[in-house]
């Protein structure tokens, strides 16, 4: 098990000349893997939090210039197996994931995702593909109260080379 905390701050950090306020960000993040005994797989749990902090008004958005950051919190918790039968050079390894960013002054956005990658070499390798629903990209960065964005549907192949 690996957990992780993290924080920063800057004085004037967000918004605008005339709109601006400080920004404090909190981070937390733990992971644990689990080897399952009589060689069953291993089982893999992620789950981060954030907490945004930048208190700059509405009326900042109005302004195209605005830096507008992320006020809010956000969180993400994903599950994976690998499967300890080798196929070929890798193993697979299914997988689920949910985030859900949940701004102050704007609609949340949520996204699913599920999977499965082909493990070749750990991080170094590795072949993936994987399905998406959700609002997460069409809302994007845009942080006003009245940002829209439809729930899409996306299938993507990736691949992963480390050197």
């Amino acid at each position: 098990m690996a957990l992780a905390f993290g924080m920063t701050y800057q004085k004037n950090g967000a918004g605008l000349f005339n709109h601006r306020s400080d920004f404090l960000g909190l981070v937390g993040d733990i992971l644990f893997e689990k080897i399952l005994p009589r060689t069953m797989g291993v089982v893999t749990v992620n789950a981060e939090y954030k907490q945004f902090y930048a208190n700059y008004s509405t009326a900042a958005f109005t302004d195209p210039d605005c830096f507008c950051i992320f006020d809010g919190k956000s969180w993400t918790v994903t599950g994976l197996y690998l499967i300890p039968v080798k196929v070929g050079i890798g193993k697979f390894q299914p997988y689920g994931k949910f985030t859900r960013v949940q701004p102050n002054h704007s609609s949340n956005r949520d996204e699913v995702e599920t999977g499965i990658n082909y493990v070749i070499d750990g991080f170094n390798a590795r072949i993936s593909t994987y399905y998406q629903h959700g609002d997460l990209f069409t809302k994007g960065l845009n942080y006003a109260p009245d940002a829209a964005g439809r729930a899409v549907d996306g299938f993507k192949i990736s691949f992963q080379l480390q050197i």
